[in-house]
Parts: C-alpha cells; sequence; structure tokens
C-alpha cells in the first residue's frame, strides 16, 4: 500500500559535503551474486569503527540489472562479473575519508574465496534530486507493507523528513551471517532537495553497514531538470 501525497512547491538547498561517497575502482574477475555479508565484514576489518559510524553506509556492489540488455545472474551460488566500470561505494562523513583512503586503497580483500581489489577513490557529492529509492530496505518477521512505511515515517519524521510518497518495490532476500532477511526496494517521491540531502546523509537505520536502507537518486525528467538548474 503506498503513501500518496501531492507535491508541494519546489524548494532548494545547497549540496552539503558532511557526507559524501567515496568510489574505488575496483579489480575483481569474479563476485558472488549474494556477496553483501562477506564484503561488509572484509570492510569491517579494514574499518573497525564503520559499523558504529551513524552516517556510514555501505553499497552493495551491483553489475548487470535486468531491463538493461542484460539480466542480472540468478540463484544464491551464482556469479557477477564485475566490469571496468564497476566501483565499490563507502558513503562516509568528510572526518572519515582520509583515514578510509589510508586504509582501503590498494587493498586486496577476500570475499567467500573471491578477490576483489581496491584502487583509485574519487569523492561525490550527494544529490538534491527529490526523488530517492534504496534497493533493499529490511522488513521485519511478519511485517506488512503498510506497517513497515508506517515505521519508516516513524523512523523518519524526528530528523525533519517527511515523505509524501513511499512505495515498495521488489522482495529480495540477503543472507545475513546464519540467517535469511527479507528486504524490499523503496521509493520516496516529491521529497524537498533539503530531505532529500538528509535522506541520503543517514538513511534508514537497520543495516547500512551490509548495505540496507542506503537512498540514491532516481532519475525521473523532473528531477533531471532540477539537477542541472
Amino acid at each position: 500500500m503506498p503513501f500518496w501525497e501531492e507535491k508541494k512547491e519546489t524548494e532548494y538547498s545547497t549540496i552539503s559535503d558532511e557526507v559524501v561517497d567515496l568510489s574505488f575502482r575496483i579489480r575483481c574477475k569474479t563476485l558472488p551474486r549474494d556477496h553483501i555479508w562477506g564484503l561488509s565484514q572484509a570492510i569491517l576489518k579494514q574499518l573497525p569503527w564503520f559499523a558504529d559510524e551513524p552516517h556510514a553506509a555501505l553499497h552493495q556492489i551491483l553489475v548487470a540489472e535486468s531491463g538493461n540488455g542484460w539480466l542480472s545472474p540468478e540463484g544464491q551460488d551464482a556469479l557477477h562479473y564485475p566490469s571496468r566500470r564497476t566501483r565499490l561505494t563507502l558513503r562516509l562523513p568528510k572526518h572519515r575519508i582520509n583515514e578510509t583512503i589510508s586504509a582501503l586503497e590498494h587493498q586486496t580483500v577476500s570475499i567467500h574465496h573471491h578477490t576483489l581489489q581496491l584502487t583509485r577513490p574519487e569523492v561525490q557529492l550527494l544529490s538534491r534530486l527529490t526523488t530517492l529509492y534504496a534497493r533493499f530496505a529490511i522488513f521485519h518477521e511478519q511485517e506488512s507493507e503498510e506497517q513497515f512505511l508506517i515505521r519508516t515515517q516513524q523512523e523518519l519524521a524526528p530528523r525533519g523528513i517527511h515523505p509524501r510518497k513511499m512505495i515498495c518495490g521488489k522482495l529480495n532476500l540477503l543472507q545475513v551471517e546464519q540467517r535469511t532477511i527479507a528486504t524490499h526496494s523503496l521509493m520516496l517521491a516529491d521529497l524537498s532537495p533539503h530531505e532529500a540531502i538528509l535522506l541520503q546523509q543517514k538513511g534508514l537505520h537497520e543495516g547500512k553497514n551490509f548495505g540496507c536502507g542506503v537512498f540514491l537518486p532516481h532519475k525521473t525528467v523532473e528531477n533531471l531538470i532540477l539537477e542541472r538548474e
């Protein structure tokens, strides 16, 4: 069940650099499709503070997606084949950038016996686009879509984020430690630019250190116009 309230007038906001994305080029021949828990543990070995940093999050490494002329591999044992354009991205507060680069640049980590080498990083600002989505948002056991959306509203309201349009999408099951957790994609539309930046900076509370609750811009035609202004 989506929440859907009509848009208020457009507001503008300067893009803050207090939280940014640090994107590493990678060299990796193969990667398990369900790699996020192994990747998060490898990152925590290098960055012990990562899970407790409120503005830190790990992006899942994404390769081919269906709908773009390619199909993602299916099944627990399926493999990704990263291209030269594939990146490993961490969302970080500005004061953690230098130590993260020192800890990770030129390092090789192992993920379920697959090696991933991190090379040159780039800093990227967050977006002020007003439609955002998280590919993976954690559902609690026996939680309905409506209950999840209400819980999300309650989590975001104290931060001054008041979504007017929210809708859940695709179901994904992730292996985390010895358990399987249910996630859905989640889109929030018609945020103000200020709300969009706040949402990207902190995301949703649960699972950010293993790729959940991390918001990315969804480039609608309207938002592409806003991005160029």
